[in-house]
């Protein structure tokens, strides 16, 4: 419970920080959540946030970043909310992911 308590404190931060504004630290803020996510073994958690930060670095070249944000910042608290985190919660919460984003 703990650990879901920092998570969900470190993406709220995330939420609050614009990347259009300052996406330095809307970056660090998302490697944090990653980070804590691998140090408490919370695997889909920090594939996800991966792919976000991935998917970001994209944004950065090409615009529409609210969107994007928006898309996985919903998705990084249901996976944070999840009470099984297994490869295949995993799985599905990349899906979902991949339903969310525009084209």
């Amino acid at each position: 419970m703990l650990i879901r308590a920092e998570l969900s404190d470190l993406l709220e931060a995330l939420r609050l920080t614009s990347f259009d504004t300052n996406p330095l630290q809307f970056l660090v803020r998302l490697e944090a959540i990653r980070q804590t996510a691998i140090a408490h073994h919370f695997a889909a958690v920090a594939e996800i946030a991966s792919v976000f930060e991935a998917s970001m670095e994209r944004v950065m070249q090409s615009g529409g970043g609210d969107s994007v944000v928006s898309s996985f910042t919903g998705i990084l608290g249901d996976a944070i909310g999840c009470s099984q985190l297994s490869p295949a919660v995993t799985q599905s919460l990349l899906a979902s992911v991949a339903v969310r984003l525009p084209n």
